[in-house]
């Protein structure tokens, strides 16, 4: 190995001044509570957890402070990565859109952790520009909270019609993303993803349907469009 490799190999860590941690630090604070604003204003319809867009303020800060702690040193890195790979995550994230933002927090800290600061603070604009643009214009084309829909039937009752007829008074729009039937060919399961045309009649539509004979079971899920069943 030359003498480049080994500097950059077991070079020590990056000689900063305080006012240069601080800056790093706080101006990732800074534009990750910005994200965490978008974030929420993205989901609406959403109860949100507090510790999901806290823990997008402190992702950012830590990966600032871990970029720091690396500086040029190679070594350091492979044995951050090593440590790191120990540990098992185990929280799962309700959607992808969940997931974008957690990569975003991420890459705005590493841009704080590494002082590049023009591409931090453009790249959070750019982002929730961008973010914001799809709120407005929808790439779906659905407009209105989506639900995931299950409605369990007896398979010799002949009551599909009853419950699609309920169903399409209730609904501006409804897909079939799965059927199967259980209990050995006696019950129908199907599942749908729905937009109701008005959602203060959610419960309303949920009695009509319960009360229709041979419905076995109906069951109705909060769903992120584009996104999973909570």
């Amino acid at each position: 190995m030359n003498e480049l490799g080994i500097d950059l190999a077991f070079s020590g860590a990056l000689d900063l001044s305080w006012a240069q941690i601080a800056a790093s630090l706080l101006l990732s604070m800074v534009l990750s509570t910005i994200c965490a604003l978008v974030y929420r204003i993205s989901v609406p319809g959403r109860l949100m957890s507090p510790a999901m867009q806290s823990s997008l303020v402190i992702l950012a800060m830590v990966g600032s402070m871990i970029m720091m702690v690396i500086g040029n040193n190679v070594a350091r890195a492979f044995s951050l990565v090593g440590a790191l790979a120990i540990i098992r995550f185990r929280t799962r994230l309700r959607s992808p859109w969940d997931i974008t933002f957690v990569f975003l927090a991420l890459a705005v800290g590493i841009a704080c952790g590494v002082f590049a600061f023009k591409v931090a603070i453009m790249g959070t604009v750019m982002i929730s520009l961008a973010v914001l643009t799809l709120f407005v214009v929808p790439l779906s084309g659905v407009r209105g909270e989506v639900h995931g829909l299950r409605v369990d039937i007896a398979a010799y009752e002949g009551t599909d019609a009853d419950a699609a007829e309920v169903m399409d008074r209730y609904l501006s729009r409804r897909w079939l993303t799965e059927a199967r039937s259980l209990r050995f060919g006696e019950t129908l399961s199907y599942r749908y993803r729905v937009v109701f045309k008005d959602k203060e009649k959610l419960e309303a539509m949920l009695r009509e349907l319960s009360g229709i004979e041979g419905i076995e079971r109906v069951v109705l899920e909060t769903e992120d469009a584009g996104g999973e069943g909570n």
